[in-house]
Parts: structure tokens; C-alpha cells; sequence
């Protein structure tokens, strides 16, 4: 055991290149059996299905300019122009998970038993691996950028050029982008590379200029125009005082370092009921960690500077989630790394504090233990999803080839259900409230963030059976009075995701709902 400045660190391992590869295969194997037998819900199916159903990339562009996400939904546009294989796409993803915990247990000075904890926990299996989003982008360029940041190398052409890559990921990797280079920054300040001579470094200005760049790029993406900011995000940003903004988000931290979500639900945690509580315990939990971070200014700038551009954008967003969340719990990791990379001798309070004693002689041990409830969720929901689909696309695309005629024309309602029914059936389908056929969602002013009443939808089947002169599958998200005359319900499916399906067969010859 080591004592650095009366923190107490335990089972210390040297960089291990056998462990990190034995890790970071089994970790690619297990995330993959689970990523393969996960059904995927809208935000996993956009990325696809527009690259399916446009001509070329700049038509794809246009459609995901104002997503913030252009490395990764570019990355996806490849995978579907190479081969459109669904196994390639998940194992895409699953591998940058691999990468992230490869560069950790290689890298990070962490204890094998934690790495493990890590690799096996909530996030980087469940959420940002199991569930194929960005945010496994996002966990292993930030793994990479802790690594060279902590490097006893000084690189800054090569962390530049993985901190552009960051800020192109989404408004949390900007935000943890932001954080880790300002921590660069800071750090070659404390240790005199920012005289004078900077100027004359080819690396160090190439890469600052590159950073700017990609910022600068990132915004123009993640910023969308007034007038369809609203259509973007699904609701108005939030214009409220931004005290109350402020005050609601600080349970946001809690929900990041112990996600502890409701059995059968998803995005929930078991304290949600009590926001009180959760204010208490994440105030509770920034002053210990804080504390346990002082020693070393490095570790501890990046953890505040982490923390506050990371509440800055939560708090503008109509709506948040658990996976949102996550980077807070990326941030916690990063800066512990740091800490126990680098410990400052004789900075921090004294140690005859008994208190701040203790927290510091138990720093890993309070680490593990964060680790070890991350590992017990992850488990807990990748088997819930084997009882539970995650979402009911796919059950609904069974469905339609199962009991409708192959040919039978779609009609669905509302537009963001039929992302994923058209992703599982390979072919688009007439979105209802905006009149034409579709497979993915239009950011423009056609778009509407309410269901179709049900006069509505009688017009638009009404249009349909004109149209086509035979019946027609009706899929709604909401169940709909229907005389046994006008049709039947084929199935109904549920999901984890809230994505549930009402499959209607509707007769031609006897009217509309």
C-alpha cells in the first residue's frame, strides 16, 4: 500500500499490456453476445435509416446537420453505403467501448479489480455499449484524451487532434472535450510550457488551432436556429430563471455516480420521488469528492471545470436522462485517473484532520464501491432485456409479416414510432401526420410534437384506402376504439424504451376508424 499525502491507495499495478488485451476481449465478447440480442430503439435506428433512404451523403448531411453528432452519424452513413449489415453496425460500436477499457487497463493507475468493475459497469456495458449510441464514441476518446493528458510525454499535436474528435461527438463530449483541454492548458501552465517560446512550437500551435476549429464547427452543429430549435429537440429550450434551472439539474451528478433505475423502467432513479434527497446527497458527494481531490490542483481543476460546463448545458434542455447523466460519472473516473497519477506533495489540508484523514486513506476503497453498484445495475438490466424488449419495433415488424398481406401499404402514427418499425422492416412507411411515405425524422416545420386526433387519422386512412382501393396496416402508439367491421388488432407489443406498438388491420370495404 502507498500513502501520497495522506491518501491511501491499494493494490497498485504496474501497466500491464497482457491484462488490458485479456480485459478489453472479454469485455468486446460479453458486450457484443448482449448488443446483439438488444432491440434497437429509435435514436440507434436514425443514423441508419436515414443513410438507407437518401441518395448520397450530402442529402444525408441535410438531414443530420443540426444533430450535433456528425462524426459518429457519418461513421454510420460508411457502415450502411459498405454493407448495411446490422451484426457490422453493433460491432462497430461495441468495439470503441473496447477501446475505451483497453486504454484504461492499459494506461489508467486504477487496481485490476476496479478496471474490471469498470469495463463490466453501467455504463460502458449497458449504456454506452449495449445500447448503440455515440456514447461509446464519446467514453473512449475522453478515456484516450485522460491518458495523454496524464502521459509523462507532452503531446499536444496528438491530444489536440483527439480532443477535435471529441468536440464533434455530442454537447456532452463537448463539454467534457472543453473540460479535458482547459485541464491541459492549465497543466502546462503549472509546468512552464506556456512562455513565450509556445509561439514558436509547430505542435503546440497547430493543435491549438485545430481545437478552435472543430469548436467552432461543433457549435455551428449543436446550436440549432430559433425558429426550429423547438422541432430539433422535440420541445422549446427551457427559458426559465436560471437559479430554478440551476436547482433542478443538481440531482443530475447522483443520478451519473449511482444510477439505480426502477425494475421494468428505464432513464428513472429510486430517488426520483425525493429531489431533496438527491440535492442533499449530490451536494453531499461534490464537497467529499472535493475534498478527496484537493492534494492534486490538476485532478480537481478538471473535476470543476468538468462539472460546470456539464450542469451549463443539462440545464437548457427541455427534457433529461439517465444516459445523459453518464458523463458525469466519465468526469468522476477521469479525475480520480488524474489524481492518482500525480499527487502534489504538501498541497491540501492536513492530514491530522480526522475526517478528511479517513476519506483520503479510503479514496479507492470508496471508488470500488461506486464501481461495484455500476456493475450490480448493469447486471440487473442486461437481464431485464432479456425478459423485456428494449424497445417493441421489432415484435411489430414480426407481426405485420406474420398476420398482414405482404404488400399491405403502412400508415403510422405518431412519426418517431415508425424510425424503428422501418429500420426492422427495411422499407419506409407513410408517416400520417405528415402525408408522405417516410423512414426516419424530418427536422422541418411539417413535423408536429402531438398525435393525430382521431378525425385526422380517419382523413389520412380515409386518403390511403382511395389510393390504394385495398386494406391497409394502421401502426399508433396509443390504442384506438375500433368496431370489429372496420378491422382487428393483429398484436400489441410493450418495451423497456416506452417504443409500444398497436398493429391494426383496417378493412377497405367497410370504412375508417
Amino acid at each position: 500500500m502507498k500513502v501520497k499525502n495522506g491518501l491511501s491507495f491499494s493494490d497498485e499495478q504496474p501497466k500491464d499490456l497482457r491484462f488490458a488485451l485479456v480485459t478489453a476481449c472479454a469485455f468486446f465478447c460479453v458486450n457484443l453476445f448482449f448488443a446483439l440480442r438488444h432491440v434497437m430503439w429509435r435514436d440507434e435506428w436514425m443514423p441508419l435509416t436515414v443513410a438507407r433512404f437518401t441518395s448520397g451523403y450530402g442529402e444525408f448531411f441535410e438531414h443530420i446537420k443540426f444533430t450535433g453528432r456528425i462524426v459518429f452519424f457519418s461513421l454510420c452513413w460508411l457502415l450502411e453505403f459498405a454493407d448495411g449489415n446490422l451484426v457490422l453496425f453493433k460491432a462497430s460500436i461495441v468495439l470503441f467501448s473496447s477501446v475505451g477499457v483497453f486504454v484504461l487497463c492499459r494506461y489508467s493507475p486504477l487496481s485490476r479489480w476496479q478496471k474490471i468493475l469498470f469495463a463490466f459497469g453501467y455504463y460502458p456495458l449497458y449504456e454506452y455499449g449495449t445500447i448503440l449510441r455515440d456514447y461509446s464514441v464519446i467514453g473512449a476518446l475522453s478515456i484516450c484524451c485522460c491518458a495523454l493528458l496524464n502521459s509523462e510525454r507532452w503531446r499536444p499535436l496528438v491530444f489536440s487532434f483527439v480532443v477535435a474528435l471529441l468536440l464533434e461527438t455530442n454537447p456532452f463530449g463537448l463539454a467534457l472535450a472543453c473540460a479535458l483541454g482547459a485541464t491541459f492548458v492549465f497543466d502546462a501552465w503549472q509546468e512552464g510550457r506556456l512562455g513565450p517560446e509556445i509561439f514558436g512550437s509547430l505542435p503546440a500551435v497547430g493543435g491549438g488551432v485545430l481545437v478552435v476549429c472543430s469548436f467552432l464547427a461543433a457549435l455551428k452543429t449543436m446550436i440549432p436556429p430559433p425558429e426550429i430549435a423547438e422541432i430539433v429537440l422535440g420541445q422549446a429550450l427551457r427559458q426559465d430563471s436560471h437559479f430554478v434551472r440551476l436547482i433542478e439539474s443538481l440531482p443530475f451528478p447522483l443520478r451519473g455516480w449511482l444510477p439505480i433505475p426502477l425494475f421494468g423502467t428505464w432513464n428513472s432513479q429510486i430517488l426520483d420521488p425525493w429531489p431533496g434527497v438527491q440535492i442533499f446527497l449530490t451536494l453531499s458527494l461534490i464537497v467529499l469528492v472535493t475534498t478527496i481531490l484537493w492534494p492534486n490542483k490538476k485532478a480537481l481543476f478538471l473535476f470543476m471545470i468538468g462539472m460546470l460546463g456539464l450542469g451549463s448545458i443539462l440545464c437548457h434542455l427541455p427534457w433529461t436522462a439517465l444516459r445523459y447523466h453518464g458523463s458525469y460519472f466519465l468526469l468522476l473516473v477521469l479525475a480520480y485517473w488524474t489524481l492518482r497519477c500525480d499527487v502534489n506533495e504538501g498541497g491540501g489540508f492536513s492530514s491530522r484532520f480526522g475526517a478528511v484523514a479517513w476519506l483520503r486513506r479510503h479514496a479507492s476503497a470508496l471508488m470500488t464501491a461506486m464501481l461495484t453498484v455500476h456493475v450490480v445495475v448493469a447486471g440487473a438490466f442486461l437481464l431485464q432485456e432479456q425478459v423485456i424488449p428494449f424497445s417493441g419495433s421489432r415484435d411489430a415488424a414480426e407481426i405485420i409479416r406474420k398476420y398482414a398481406p405482404p404488400d399491405a401499404p403502412i400508415i403510422g402514427d405518431p412519426d418517431y414510432l415508425m424510425i424503428s418499425l422501418s429500420g426492422y422492416l427495411g422499407r419506409e412507411v407513410y408517416i400520417a401526420s405528415r402525408d408522405e411515405m417516410g423512414s426516419f425524422t424530418k427536422v422541418d416545420h411539417k413535423r408536429r410534437s402531438t398525435i393525430l386526433s382521431s378525425d385526422e387519422l380517419a382523413r389520412v386512412v380515409g386518403e390511403q384506402f382511395q389510393k390504394h382501393g385495398r386494406d391497409v396496416v394502421l401502426l399508433t402508439g396509443y390504442e384506438i376504439g375500433l368496431p370489429p367491421e372496420m378491422g382487428k388488432l393483429l398484436g400489441a407489443t410493450h418495451s423497456i424504451s416506452g417504443e409500444n406498438y398497436f398493429v391494426y388491420l383496417l378493412n377497405a370495404r367497410r370504412g375508417t376508424p
